[in-house]
């Protein structure tokens, strides 16, 4: 046993150990790069991740339809997003209606290539250094480090070294869960990977008659460019209809 396998051993079981710790009787899911992708696979819970940098255009209306059907979400901000006074509304209205707010990464600082390997980019320090300015922006708002945990790696991408060093830092690093594609909202027509909400929800459902969605990360763009019109999160009325009727719950990430 190389001593490569025995770190990356030794990492998953320190935030198992911390996930578990976090949410009473947990048993989370960790993929190879030592984030959490499914919180609790024996519970009927998911999780409706919302991230934010420079558009948000859709928070207020996700916002009503959450607050209408009386669920929780979690809502990551990145310090951009925190510092444009122009956002500040909607900040604070997730907060006070009890939605997990929590770091993006401050700078939006892209960690890992997108290479196979995640070759590093940015070193663990410097990555550390930007989530700590990131939790100054959030301390702004009434948000101590202490109840923001959880973070969402900027672009939703990291390694297994900047994964170790968030939970060295007493962080859970979390990630969507593999094969959901809702993630691909972001997507423009004429870009080779573009998906229609339709086919993203199509998608999201047969994999939930594959796999289930308990634990599951499912994330929505709040904010994408002008030229996609077709925009996911107006569908997500439907989708806590859905969910319900499948005999799920949405809960805050550290719920």
């Amino acid at each position: 046993m190389n001593k490569f396998y025995i770190a990356a051993l030794c990492a998953c079981l320190i935030v198992l150990s911390f996930a578990t710790a976090c949410r009473p009787e947990a048993d989370p899911v960790i993929d190879s790069f030592g984030c959490v992708v499914r919180t609790d696979a024996g519970r009927s819970a998911v999780h409706l991740v919302f991230s934010a940098d420079s558009m948000f255009e859709g928070g207020a209306y996700a916002l009503d339809v959450l607050d209408s059907a009386g669920v929780k979400g979690s809502f990551f901000f990145t310090g951009n997003f925190l510092r444009d006074s122009a956002n500040s509304s909607v900040i604070r209205r997730a907060i006070e209606a009890g939605h997990y707010v929590g770091p993006h990464g401050d700078r939006h600082i892209q960690l890992a290539d997108w290479d196979a390997a995640r070759t590093t980019l940015a070193t663990p320090d410097s990555m550390l250094a930007d989530l700590e300015a990131n939790y100054t922006e959030l301390a702004r708002f009434g948000v101590p480090r202490d109840s923001a945990l959880y973070v969402l790696p900027s672009f939703e991408w990291c390694n297994g070294v900047h994964s170790a060093a968030m939970r060295s830092a007493g962080l859970v690093p979390v990630n969507i869960t593999p094969g959901i594609d809702t993630y691909r909202d972001y997507t423009t027509p004429g870009m080779p990977e573009y998906q229609s909400s339709e086919r993203m929800l199509a998608q999201l459902w047969d994999f939930e008659r594959q796999n289930g969605l308990n634990g599951a990360i499912i994330i929505l763009h709040l904010g994408t460019q002008d030229i996609r019109t077709d925009k996911l999160y107006r569908h997500l009325p439907g989708i806590l209809d859905s969910l319900k009727a499948r005999g799920y719950s949405p809960y805050r990430i550290d719920r």
